[in-house]
């Protein structure tokens, strides 16, 4: 089931790098990128996307001019996002593609909530001590993740170590590739500073449900935290709305 559009599905007038520049804006817009953080390689991006690196060469100077991203020549180089404001640069950027992406995506959430849910009660079957430690320490290094930069590393960590412990290596597969279509197919999940509360609180739910074998919880909470990314960008679309009004 489709959930973020391919780029070459956007028309004939939008050419592929408009597109992927929208989409990387907003991405920025929603917290699937922070700032400070240093975007995928050009290689990377193109493989995530699904086009050529001149695509995502020209995409890139297109955020890059709207003063979102900045490249950083050396060996600790590269691109990254800026400081800069994407209410005051960009709000209609993310206002469109969100409106137009959001639709399948809510669709799509489901979908996603139903396996993420049956993952996470099969790692409860399954969970043995030394998994419960794993997850225990996956848990304090989110708690205690300084920025939502930090934050969004450390929740990758946790959810695919609640994967292994599931024990299905085509689950885990999937998990993945959920994740990156659940989040305009960057695979990074949004993460604002105003929603890592209720992260940390379902994140200590879902870890506790999984230790204590408790299969039936480990689905509802699972189903109920991967509904979060979805409540993520429909936030970010309210306030793209009320930026542009």
């Amino acid at each position: 089931m489709p959930a973020a559009s391919p780029l070459h599905d956007r028309g004939p007038v939008v050419t592929k790098a408009q597109a992927l520049a929208d989409r990387l804006t907003t991405a920025i817009a929603v917290g699937a990128y922070s700032p400070g953080d240093r975007l995928p390689s050009e290689r990377d991006l193109a493989e995530l996307m699904g086009v050529s690196r001149v695509t995502v060469r020209e995409a890139i100077r297109l955020v890059s001019g709207l003063g979102l991203l900045a490249s950083v020549r050396g060996r600790e180089g590269g691109t990254f996002v800026t400081e800069a404001d994407w209410t005051t640069v960009a709000p209609d950027v993310a206002l469109r593609t969100l409106e137009s992406e959001l639709p399948a995506l809510r669709e799509f959430c489901e979908y996603r909530c139903l396996v993420e849910a049956t993952i996470a009660r099969t790692a409860a079957e399954r969970c043995t001590e030394a998994d419960a430690e794993l997850l225990r320490e996956r848990l304090t290094q989110f708690d205690s993740a300084a920025d939502s930069s930090a934050a969004r590393s450390a929740d990758d960590r946790l959810h695919r170590e609640i994967a292994a412990v599931a024990r299905n290596e085509r689950l885990s597969v999937l998990s993945v590739e959920l994740s990156r279509e659940a989040t305009l197919g960057f695979g990074s999940e949004p993460y604002p500073d105003e929603f890592l509360s209720t992260a940390r609180r379902e994140h200590h739910a879902l870890v506790e449900a999984v230790i204590e074998r408790d299969t039936a919880r480990a689905f509802d909470v699972a189903r109920q935290h991967y509904g979060l990314t979805l409540e993520i960008l429909e936030a970010g679309l309210s306030k793209a709305r009320a930026t542009t009004s």
